[in-house]
C-alpha cells in the first residue's frame, strides 16, 4: 500500500488537505502588493498549511 504524502513537503501523511497555493509578493516603496492564487489544487500536510500561504478548496 502507497501512503499519500504531501504535494508541497513530501512527507507522507494521513491528513492531508485540498488546497490552492498562494503566491503572496509583499509591497514595497513603488509597487503595491500582490497575490496570485494557483487554480490546480494540491494535497498538503496541517504543517506546510501553518506555515505557507493557502486557500482550503470547498467541496
Amino acid at each position: 500500500m502507497t501512503a499519500r504524502v504531501c504535494e508541497n513537503c513530501g512527507i507522507p501523511d494521513d491528513e492531508l488537505v485540498l488546497v490552492r497555493r498562494v503566491y503572496v509578493v509583499p509591497p514595497s516603496w513603488d509597487t503595491p502588493g500582490s497575490q496570485t492564487v494557483i487554480a490546480e489544487p494540491e494535497l498538503w500536510c496541517i504543517s506546510c498549511m501553518s506555515q505557507y500561504p493557502c486557500e482550503i478548496v470547498d467541496d
